[in-house]
């Protein structure tokens, strides 16, 4: 069974350097930004089981997550 992230649900929202749920549900927020700019998977255990998870379509592949992938081919 696949596991929901925080690329899914429509309520998962970004502000400044602050990732949060619109719907009010709390999570450990600490490190979540430094893996989002990674691209890393973003399954966390408050998402599982949430009622108000909202799919805004299947997983983003890997490829198409986080941007620092973008700075580093520059870099090169």
């Amino acid at each position: 069974m696949n596991k929901r992230t925080l690329y899914e649900c429509f309520h998962a929202k970004v502000k400044g350097q602050n990732i949060y749920c619109e719907k009010g549900r709390s999570f450990d927020t600490s490190g979540l930004m430094k893996r989002l700019i990674r691209g890393d998977t973003l399954a966390i255990g408050a998402c599982q089981d949430c009622l108000d998870f909202e799919s805004m379509g299947p997983p983003l592949v890997s490829q198409d997550r986080g941007w620092m992938h973008i700075y580093q081919e520059r870099i090169k």
